[in-house]
């Protein structure tokens, strides 16, 4: 196993304090927490180099420093693993830890959902019956002969299929039950806030989307749907024994770590 360097050590203890607190540190509270031997002065000294190397900053000459938003996205790199699963035993636990923390969660299965039956109802509706929920859609002949040929395809598929060939109506349909499908969704009013403080409507719609965790891979994000200083994750989940995916956006100084810690907790 590597060993760690007073650099990261410092560094990582630095962050992990922030995380917790969101106040800055300076060096004679921070060898008081880390509890470890290394005299004020050597903390002092590493400070000083963190800080011209971009990794820490300090908001006022008196006060203690902070991490940089480059070091808090390169410490989310290196200690979330996404791809890892995460046994969430508790959705109430999901739910309060999304809320402690200030974050948009998001919790869908992650298996097809597959067009099973087509059923025609007086040539009056069209019923579209998938392995879980069913969409209804006014009666059309050619829309019939169509649909007809695309029994068992999953959702997702059929509805980029209805986009290609303009059948918007079942697309709508599609779009609004991927809506309520998931099986978890809390802090959408921290996606509105943002949204407002940032003045950046799209955001909303962007977060909001149905579809941006399913065409995400696993991963931590900073960049392009991401706004500066924020931050998504994708992670790997099961949920009673089923596949799953977890999806959450907020701060980037949020703590992302012990909110999953606390969501897999029973």
């Amino acid at each position: 196993m590597k060993k760690i360097s007073k650099r990261e050590l410092i560094l990582q203890s630095i962050i992990r304090e922030y995380l917790n607190s969101g106040m800055p540190i300076g060096s004679h509270e921070l060898g008081l927490k880390m509890n470890l031997d290394i005299s004020p002065s050597t903390i002092r000294i590493y400070l000083k180099r963190l800080s011209d190397e971009g990794s820490l900053v300090q908001l006022h000459v008196s006060s203690g420093r902070v991490p940089t938003y480059n070091a808090l996205e390169e410490y989310w790199l290196a200690t979330l693993q996404p791809s890892n699963s995460l046994d969430i035993v508790s959705l109430e636990n999901v739910e309060e830890s999304a809320k402690e923390f200030g974050l948009f969660c998001k919790i869908e299965k992650n298996q097809p959902n597959l067009f099973q039956e087509l059923v025609e109802v007086k040539n009056r509706y069209l019923i579209l019956a998938f392995e879980e929920g069913e969409i209804i859609l006014k009666y059309s002949d050619p829309v019939k002969r169509f649909l007809s040929n695309l029994v068992g395809t999953d959702i997702r598929t059929l509805k980029n299929i209805a986009s290609q060939v303009g059948l918007y109506e079942l697309r709508k349909k599609i779009e609004q039950f991927f809506s309520t499908s998931y099986i978890l969704k809390e802090g959408e009013s921290e996606v509105y806030a943002i949204a407002k403080e940032l003045n950046d409507e799209n955001l909303v719609k962007i977060i909001l989307s149905p579809e941006l965790s399913y065409n995400l891979r696993e991963g931590v994000y900073f960049d392009r749907f991401v706004p500066s200083g924020y931050m998504a994750l994708k992670h790997n989940a099961t949920v009673d024994n089923d596949e799953a995916t977890l999806f959450c956006f907020g701060k980037i100084q949020s703590d992302f770590e012990s909110f999953l810690k606390y969501s897999s907790s029973k």
